[in-house]
């Protein structure tokens, strides 16, 4: 499908492999575009800032390096739906399973963002975040979701815009944000619903040898451990800073009945992979010294074995989560 509207494009990092293609036609416009685009490395941030100051302080002539797009089908629809022109910035996700559009009114206001599935693991992930938003904003953990509506038999999230930035965390407000998603209820490893839904996954995907490891773990245990409501892909950049609150977003792996200390071990593990570039033995000292707590490395094997079901069943690589488990059973 095409999503884009009758307007000039930049495509960043690079036209051929881009994250985004950004509004450019006016300088209003392509301020809020810029929005879309927030990279962690120092060489995109770089590219970002003078790409934006270009856009937004040189319009006439950085134009030049856009691209003219025509208006798709699904922005026609979307501006009867909504009763109004649109002008879109799009977001295309790492994954390839979703892309994100940022609307806006013909005069620069940012209207919200648009995702819609382009995949079959994409169309479960929306499902799953539509579901999230119904469950969190009914008890005003989050805002709820402007529209969900389906377009050729997909269904789409259309969500209010957070005006706000996204940085790395402090463990205070982690730790913050993380006991609102806390429920009463607590359960030994053994018991817990999080743990028996992913010994059915393992039973699933027929991995019986990560059944075992858990079986291990839970005759290691000793604790009980808090139901929560998990995200699932708790990382410095799906958690925004509006004003002096952090609000966590991108609810596309949540867990209705989820495990403590999951989503804590997951921000600090994508961090030392994805950002910091550590090797096996190193994360796992680097997230133990995050994530202080006396079960760690149960609650860590628990955390990859749930990681490498679920890239399985999406058909991503698991071997970097297969030898990290290796390398914790020589430390």
């Amino acid at each position: 499908m095409n999503f884009f509207s009758s307007n000039s494009y930049i495509f960043l990092p690079t036209k051929n492999n881009p994250k985004v293609a950004l509004c450019v036609d006016n300088s209003k416009l392509a301020k809020n575009a810029f929005k879309l685009y927030n990279p962690f490395s120092l060489k995109a941030k770089i590219l970002k800032n003078i790409s934006s100051f270009s856009f937004m302080t040189l319009n006439l002539f950085a134009k030049l390096f856009a691209t003219t797009k025509e208006r798709s089908e699904f922005v026609i629809y979307l501006e009867k739906l909504l009763d109004q022109d649109l002008v879109v910035s799009l977001y295309f996700a790492t994954a390839k399973d979703k892309v994100v559009l940022q609307l806006q009114s013909k005069d620069a206001k940012i209207l919200g963002y648009l995702k819609y599935p382009i995949s079959k693991i994409g169309l479960i992930h929306i499902q799953n975040e539509i579901k999230a938003f119904e469950i969190l904003s009914s008890n005003k953990t989050v805002e709820p979701y402007l529209l969900s509506q389906e377009y050729m038999g997909k269904p789409f999230l259309f969500l209010k815009e957070l005006d706000g930035t996204i940085d790395t965390v402090s463990k205070k407000d982690i730790d913050n944000i993380l006991e609102k998603f806390k429920k009463e209820d607590t359960f030994t490893i053994g018991e817990h619903p999080r743990i028996k839904q992913i010994k059915e996954h393992c039973q699933k995907n027929d991995m019986q040898e990560y059944i075992s490891k858990i079986d291990e773990i839970c005759e290691k245990s000793t604790l009980k451990y808090s139901l929560v409501y998990e995200h699932g892909d708790f990382a410095p950049w799906n958690i925004l800073k509006v004003k002096e609150e952090y609000i966590p977003f991108d609810f596309e792996y949540f867990v209705e009945d989820g495990l403590e200390y999951l989503d804590m071990i997951k921000y600090y593990y994508q961090i030392g992979i994805l950002l910091e570039n550590k090797e096996e033995e190193e994360l796992y000292r680097f997230v133990k010294e995050k994530v202080d707590i006396v079960e760690f490395k149960e609650l860590f094997e628990l955390y990859l074995i749930k990681e490498i079901v679920r890239k399985k069943e999406e058909n991503e690589s698991l071997e970097f989560e297969k030898n990290m488990i290796r390398t914790m059973e020589k430390i």
